[in-house]
């Protein structure tokens, strides 16, 4: 092991670490009242490469959640594990979801006895080992992200973005992206990309359980290397899916794919919130008319209401260049959101719809270059700007 870095002021963590692992790794630990962002702080603590970075309970939670997917995105080959004096189940998923291998008791680590507390250490280096070996070669910048496409009405386009945008991930990242079809009664993802699945994601969630690296084989795989999981054709077998088993299910597909994709059906439905909770992103959709644009603003009125606030959202505005007497900016006020994206209306898509080619592999013009920007969003070829916010002042400083 080539190094663990202890993102904490605690002097007697460290010297607990070093008892147990100094002569086989180098023990360093990071902590300043000079970080400006959570960049920063990331490439300060993975200054030194290590395989395993433990953030200490003294980072505040927000903190912590900035800091935990800023190593995830800038450092693929570094484990995170996070200590809480409290390990809440809500903050220790929110943590795996952002890229946290593990969050872990700081009273196992800092107060037990040293048997018990190598045993809570061991198999999480044995999973940095194991990271750093399956890493090597990784382009930087390769991030986790899931992203759940969102439109509370039919009709908008909804699925056409979803499969597009699936479809140009994985031309960006082969065998590194998969496509959830959420929309369990009436989803058609599979139909847009031509394919028939044998298999569905109740198959899927009855074998999790069983063999949880057997996912890959319920997957149905486009010609672009997307894996594709479809909901069933028996609508009665739906009432049977049960909301934690989804998440489960949600959890596996990203930890196997550095990008999942989620169509949903209209509205907010339980297997909906089951995305939303695990989501980083999401892809809001509406089209230039009044119902959507209301719905739409109605559905971000009610996410915010409800605390589903931390996932980083992106409006996308379809048949943006409809003549219907509302403009770009009519509908951006209505939304509250700015259109980061807006997509033009065009015969190609429900042609491509109906012949089962997803428009960006079959168009060689604006539509395509508009679902390759998308792309770009979520799996820029260069590294991202650093993040914005600047939470890390007040930390003391020691090297």
């Amino acid at each position: 092991m080539s190094g663990i870095t202890l993102a904490t002021a605690n002097t007697t963590l460290e010297g607990r670490v070093i008892a147990l692992y100094g002569k086989q790794a180098a023990v360093r630990r990071v902590w300043s009242d000079q970080w400006r962002d959570p960049a920063e702080a990331a490439a300060d603590i993975c200054a030194a490469d290590p395989e395993l970075v433990i953030v200490g309970a003294d980072l505040s939670v927000e903190k912590t959640r900035q800091l935990v997917p800023e190593i995830d995105r800038r450092f693929p080959a570094a484990t995170v594990v996070v200590l809480s004096r409290e390990v809440d189940t809500a903050f220790a998923l929110d943590l795996l979801r952002l890229g946290a291998r593990d969050v872990l008791d700081e009273a196992i680590v800092d107060e037990a006895a040293p048997d018990d507390r190598r045993q809570a250490l061991d198999r999480v280096f044995e999973v940095a080992r194991t990271r750093r070996r399956s890493t090597a070669g990784t382009a930087p910048g390769l991030r986790r992200r899931v992203i759940t496409v969102l439109s509370p009405k039919g009709g908008t386009g909804k699925t056409t973005i979803a499969t597009n945008l699936a479809v140009g991930l994985a031309r960006r990242q082969p065998n590194q992206v998969a496509l959830l079809d959420l929309d369990t009664q009436f989803g058609d993802c599979a139909s847009a990309l031509g394919l028939k699945p044998e298999r569905s994601l109740v198959d899927a969630m009855k074998a999790l359980s069983l063999d949880r690296s057997a996912l890959k084989v319920f997957l149905s795989v486009h010609g672009s290397g997307l894996g594709v999981l479809s909901p069933p054709d028996d609508l009665a077998v739906v009432d049977d899916i049960e909301t934690d088993q989804l998440k489960l299910l949600i959890s596996a597909l990203a930890e196997e794919f550095p990008f999942l994709v989620i169509d949903t059906g209209s509205g907010i439905d339980p297997a909906c919130v089951a995305a939303l909770e695990l989501s980083t992103d999401l892809l809001l959709v509406s089209t230039t008319d009044v119902p959507s644009i209301r719905a739409l603003r109605r559905q971000v009125e009610t996410l915010d209401r409800i605390g589903m606030s931390t996932a980083r959202r992106t409006f996308v505005l379809n048949r943006a260049n409809a003549k219907v007497g509302l403009s770009v900016g009519d509908v951006e006020a209505a939304v509250g959101m700015e259109a980061a994206f807006q997509i033009p209306s065009s015969r190609l898509i429900p042609v491509s719809t109906n012949e089962g080619t997803p428009a960006i592999e079959r168009d060689g013009g604006g539509l395509a270059a508009t679902f390759d920007e998308i792309a770009e969003h979520f799996a820029p070829r260069a590294d991202g700007a650093p993040a914005r916010h600047s939470l890390f002042r007040g930390l003391r400083k020691d090297r």
